[in-house]
C-alpha cells in the first residue's frame, strides 16, 4: 500500500475527530461520572458552640434534592446554602444529604457541642424564675 499524502491526511484527520469526540464524551458525562458534591464552610465538624444559635453555610454542586436531618433545603443559583440551626445543649448529630438527578448520593455527617456560657446560664434560669431582673 503506497503511503500518499492524501491517506495520511485523511488518517491524522480521523483520529483528531475522535479524540474531539472521546474528549466532548467525557466533558459531557463528567457531572454524571462525579455525583453530588457537598461542602460545609460554618461550623466546622467537632465545633464546641457556646451559643444556641448557629447557622450550616456551604455550597452544594451537581445537586437536585438536599435535606437536613430529613427537612428539604434550598440552594440559590451558585449553589450555596444557609440554613438556621437551634442547638439543644450538649452532643448534637446533624445528617446532610445530597442527590443528584441520575440518583447518586452525597451524605456530611456534622457533630457539635453546645455548652452555654455563663451568662445564659443566667439569663436561663431568670426567665424560669419569671425574673426580669437578676437576684442576688
Amino acid at each position: 500500500m503506497e503511503r500518499t499524502p492524501k491517506l495520511i491526511l485523511g488518517l491524522c484527520l480521523a483520529v483528531v475527530i475522535f479524540l474531539s469526540l472521546g474528549l466532548y464524551a467525557y466533558l459531557q458525562s463528567r457531572e454524571f461520572l462525579q455525583g453530588p458534591v457537598l461542602n460545609i464552610q460554618t461550623p466546622e465538624n467537632g465545633a464546641l458552640a457556646t451559643t444556641s444559635f448557629s447557622a450550616l453555610q456551604g455550597t452544594a454542586r451537581n445537586v437536585s434534592f438536599l435535606t437536613l436531618n430529613g427537612s428539604q433545603i434550598f440552594t440559590d443559583e451558585q449553589g450555596r446554602f444557609r440554613e438556621p440551626l437551634l442547638l439543644s445543649e450538649g452532643y448534637t448529630i446533624m445528617l446532610l444529604e445530597a442527590r443528584d438527578r441520575f440518583g447518586h448520593t452525597a451524605t456530611k455527617k456534622l457533630e457539635l457541642v453546645y455548652k452555654p456560657g455563663k451568662n445564659q446560664n443566667a439569663n436561663s434560669k431568670m426567665e424560669k424564675e419569671g425574673t426580669s431582673t437578676p437576684q442576688f
